[in-house]
C-alpha cells in the first residue's frame, strides 16, 4: 500500500509540472517553502479533531502562491487526466479504513484554499471548492502590521525572531528569518523584514511551521485556472467567507469534517452550533 501511495504521489509530481496550460500569468520560482499547516476542525474537540497537511508557498519576484501540496497535485491530475485519477483512486481502497485515509486521493489535499499575495498587482485572491461549487473572490492586499522582539529561537536552522500581530480578527504570533530577506509568509501573513518559518493564533487553531525550503527545479508561479473550465462563481470577500461558514458548520458539513479529521461524527446538538471559522474572522457571519 504504501508503493501505491508513492506511485499516486510521482504520477501527481509529472502531470502538475506538465500543466503548462492551466497556468495564467507564469513567471520563475525563486524559492518554495514548505510548511506543515495544522488546522483544529472542531473547536469542542482540539484534542482530537484537528488535521495535519503539507502545503507551500511558491515565490516569484512578483507574486506568491500558497496552497496544500496534494491539493495541488491532485487537482493537477484530476482535471489533466481524470480517467487516471478515478483508476488511481479506486485502486488506493483498503479494507482497513486506516489504510484508506492514509492514501485515498480524496482524503489527502484536505486544505482547499489557493491563495495569490499580489494577483492581481495590489490584491490577494482566493479560490477555495467547497459545497460542490469552486468559488473565487480577489481583494485589495492588507498587510499585517507587526511589533517585533528581541527574543528568538532557531528554526530549520535559522535564527528567527519573534513577531506578533492583530490580524483579520485573531491575534498571530510569527517566527520571521532576516538572514531570508524576502517579505512573505505561509497564508497571508506577510510584510516582515524576513521570511516567515513559524506562525500560530493565539487559540492554536492555525498552526504553520516550516520543514523545509526548495531553491532548483522550481516549478513556474502563476494562477491556476483549470478549475476554470468548469465555471467559478465569483463573489466578494465576505460571500465567499460567509458561505464557507455556513456550509462547514452545517450538519453536512460537520459529517464532511470528521470524514477527514481524527475525531467521530459530532452530536446532533453539537452540529448546532458553530464550531469552525477561518484563519480570519472578520466577516459577516449572518448573510
Amino acid at each position: 500500500m504504501k508503493r501505491i501511495f508513492a506511485y499516486i504521489f510521482l504520477v501527481f509530481g509529472a502531470v502538475a509540472a506538465n500543466a503548462d496550460n492551466w497556468v495564467r500569468d507564469a513567471e520563475p520560482a525563486i524559492l518554495e517553502v514548505h510548511y506543515t499547516r495544522t488546522e483544529v476542525t472542531d473547536t469542542t474537540k482540539r484534542e482530537t479533531n484537528y488535521f495535519n497537511e503539507e502545503t507551500m508557498l511558491r515565490i516569484g519576484n512578483g507574486m506568491s502562491l500558497y496552497c496544500s501540496v496534494p491539493r495541488l497535485y491532485r487537482d493537477s491530475l484530476m482535471f489533466n487526466n481524470p480517467a487516471l485519477y478515478f483508476q488511481m483512486e479506486a485502486a488506493s481502497f483498503d479494507k482497513d479504513p486506516r489504510e484508506h485515509d492514509r492514501t485515498s486521493l480524496e482524503r489527502s489535499g484536505r486544505y482547499g484554499s489557493f491563495i495569490y499575495k499580489n494577483y492581481p498587482e495590489g490584491k490577494v485572491t482566493e479560490t477555495a471548492y467547497f459545497e460542490m461549487e469552486d468559488w473565487r473572490y480577489d481583494e485589495d492586499w492588507e498587510k499585517p502590521v507587526w511589533d517585533i522582539s528581541d527574543e528568538s529561537k532557531d528554526i530549520i536552522g535559522y535564527q528567527c525572531f519573534k513577531a506578533t500581530t492583530d490580524f483579520r480578527g485573531r491575534r498571530w504570533t510569527a517566527w520571521f528569518a532576516p538572514e531570508i530577506p524576502i517579505q512573505d509568509g505561509p497564508w497571508k501573513l506577510c510584510g516582515l523584514p524576513g521570511l516567515i518559518l513559524e506562525a500560530e493564533d493565539n487559540h492554536s487553531e492555525y498552526r504553520f511551521v516550516s520543514n523545509g525550503l526548495k531553491q532548483k527545479g522550481l516549478a513556474e508561479v502563476g494562477f491556476l485556472c483549470y478549475r476554470e473550465k468548469h465555471g467559478v462563481s465569483n463573489v466578494t470577500r465576505d460571500k465567499f467567507f460567509n458561505n464557507w461558514w455556513k456550509y462547514a458548520n452545517s450538519n453536512f458539513g460537520a459529517k464532511m469534517s470528521s470524514m477527514f479529521g481524527k475525531g467521530s461524527n459530532p452530536t446532533a446538538s453539537e452540529k448546532k452550533v458553530p464550531q469552525r471559522d477561518k484563519e480570519e474572522t472578520n466577516y459577516p457571519h449572518d448573510l
